[in-house]
């Protein structure tokens, strides 16, 4: 799947997750900016190595993904946006750099 001319590896592995029930992880904006933020990350890893640091932590499973997945991508809808996130009673701030730079 990720061998196919113009299909990118989140939209393969989005593919693969979601279609095919295979466990692999979705790495998008949303888990990059909030792993960024939490210092889990320096925020310039490829996309393999942030799937493979992801995968290798984790136990490898299609419901844990899915719903990894759909976290980020509501946390980062609702709470941790890119411009303005809010950050005044984000469970997650003591530690997070943001919410230290916000107060």
């Amino acid at each position: 799947m990720r061998s196919v001319h113009g299909i990118g590896e989140e939209t393969a592995d989005s593919i693969i997750l979601y279609a095919a029930k295979k466990p692999s992880v979705v790495i998008d904006a949303y888990a990059r900016r909030i792993m960024q933020r939490l210092g889990s990350i320096k925020g310039k890893e490829s996309y393999a190595a942030l799937r493979t640091q992801f995968m290798e932590n984790t136990q490898r499973d299609v419901k844990l993904y899915n719903e990894c997945h759909a976290l980020f991508v509501r946390y980062g809808k609702e709470r941790c946006q890119s411009r303005a996130p809010l950050c005044s009673g984000c469970p997650l701030s003591d530690m997070c750099a943001q919410a230290s730079t916000a107060k």
